[in-house]
């Protein structure tokens, strides 16, 4: 039988694994190689071919943790870390048996390998039609991935119009106006566009919401879609759609299309600019680009990102050079703040807010800078940023005069500070440039919006466990006062990266100053 060997080996490592993993439950030590022994002797006796009945085997069998477990293995071991993530997930308590850590799958995650999914059987269909070979074609189509993971990839993928594509979506381009939405400035963001900007894809322009003081641009706000470019090669055939009345003076088409566009778009752009943020820090502090993103993904204390999502590797493939010449628009490493902190250009301030701007306000590109931390202590908030645009807003508790201010930079990540998660600075900690001052979860959560911390910035469990994992090892921290708007924005659902680092230094006792 086709699957006898496999499934003898699944079943007895299973049936080993089980009590393992009941030990491991009940506090009993386990020794180290108490499992790799077994699973040695299973990956190197077997070839590829047994990966082939692996993957048809846990496509019958969904429920078998054990087998889950070990074709991530052999993803793994390709350097398929998209496919052994979701593997992984897949085979619950025995990942975290063997491993001894947890892991994670964001919907981002399941997204981009639906798009990888895509894309592999594009190719399949191809290269079996060339050889006349229907009934092996749907074959390989469905042997691809595992059913259930292709099952879960439809639900979390988005809705997109019949007449775009994947490839399309990742070609969008997306300006916002940094002005309102008058027709002049409208108009001249359109040229820019057409000319500078030279569009040959598709491209939207949109109105982005500004915060209650007038200052910023908020990211989690929906924006207003004002207008989209089909793009051609010649420019005389580009089609241009106006979708808000306000902004054309005209009957506006509908929006339906663009903006299921943007919001597959928007859904990638997070993940993004985390990348993009995590290479200008390497670079700083290197003084050179990382040879490959994994060096983004080391131990602590090297750990500049917890994980790399299978969406941030192929974005590192297809536009490496790009990436790695990532130059700060509007701020530097020796000035990581720009003025835009107390009054973004184009955007005016208090009263100003509402009046119209100049027609040259130009484009913004969101999400392009390197992300930065701001806290202000006037109203107890600390912002993620990126240029103009607040990315997140959380409430936190300080501690009046003794949380000092200035510029700073995250010098540190450590989950788990003292080896708990439930201790004065809860599961997550980010030590500052002074050593003295940290950003960390807290057991006190009724001291958030308050004054009652020893100097460091305290966070609710859920903001610090998000803002741990979108703010890159050397991030720029500014604190001061009247900086921020009040406005608190999270994730919805909440950004997460994959585990692939260890993060927790349990050989230190942290004295930061709570």
């Amino acid at each position: 039988m086709e699957h006898a060997g496999v499934f003898s080996t699944i079943y007895n490592i299973g049936i080993k694994t089980d009590i393992m993993v009941r030990r491991l439950k009940v506090g009993i030590t386990v020794k180290p190689k108490e499992h790799e022994e077994q699973l040695k002797q299973f990956f190197n006796s077997n070839s590829l071919d047994d990966q082939i009945r692996l993957k048809k085997y846990v496509r019958e069998h969904p429920s078998n943790k054990m087998a889950w477990y070990l074709l991530g293995r052999e993803y793994d071991g390709q350097g398929k870390k998209g496919k052994a993530l979701y593997c992984f997930a897949q085979s619950g308590e025995i990942y975290e048996a063997f491993e001894k850590k947890t892991i994670n799958v964001s919907m981002e995650s399941l997204q981009t390998l639906e798009q990888w999914d895509q894309r592999g059987r594009r190719r399949h269909w191809l290269n079996r039609l060339r050889l006349m070979a229907a009934l092996i074609l749907i074959i390989a189509g469905i042997a691809y991935l595992p059913g259930t993971l292709r099952e879960a990839e439809h639900i979390a993928a988005p809705t997109l119009p019949k007449d775009v594509s994947i490839a399309q979506v990742q070609q969008t381009k997306v300006y916002y106006i940094a002005g309102n939405k008058t027709k002049e400035v409208v108009g001249a963001a359109l040229q820019e566009m057409l000319i500078k900007e030279r569009v040959n894809s598709y491209a939207i322009l949109a109105n982005g919401k500004k915060t209650e003081d007038g200052k910023w641009i908020s990211w989690l706000q929906p924006p207003d879609i004002l207008l989209s470019v089909e793009g051609k090669e010649d420019a005389a055939q580009q089609q241009i759609q106006y979708h808000d009345a306000e902004s054309c003076h005209c009957q506006p088409s509908d929006a339906s299309k663009p903006q299921a566009i943007y919001n597959s778009w928007v859904a990638q752009r997070e993940q993004e600019v985390v990348l993009r943020s995590a290479l200008d820090a390497y670079t700083r502090k290197n003084g050179k680009p990382p040879e490959g993103i994994q060096a983004l993904n080391q131990s602590h204390p090297l750990n500049i990102l917890s994980g790399i999502t299978p969406f941030m590797e192929e974005l590192y493939e297809q536009q490496k050079d790009q990436l790695t010449d990532n130059k700060p628009q509007g701020s530097s490493p020796q000035n990581p703040v720009p003025n835009a902190v107390t009054s973004p250009p184009n955007l005016g301030t208090g009263t100003q807010a509402n009046e119209a701007q100049p027609v040259a306000a130009g484009l913004l590109k969101p999400l392009t800078s390197p992300l930065r931390i701001i806290v202000d202590k006037t109203n107890h908030r600390l912002a993620l940023v990126s240029g103009t645009m607040i990315v997140r807003s959380y409430p936190v508790g300080l501690g009046a005069d003794r949380t000092p201010e200035g510029s700073f930079e995250i010098a540190e990540k450590v989950r788990d500070p003292n080896g708990k998660s439930n201790g004065d600075f809860g599961s997550r900690g980010m030590g500052l440039s002074d050593p003295l001052y940290a950003i960390h979860g807290t057991n006190k959560p009724g001291s958030i919006g308050k004054d009652e911390s020893l100097g460091c910035v305290r966070m609710l469990q859920a903001d610090i466990e998000e803002l741990f994992d979108m703010t890159p090892l050397g991030t720029p921290v500014t604190i001061g006062k009247g900086l921020l708007p009040s406005e608190i924005k999270r994730g919805e659902p909440q950004f997460r990266l994959p585990l692939y680092s260890t993060e927790t230094n349990p050989g230190k006792v942290y004295k930061w100053l709570d």
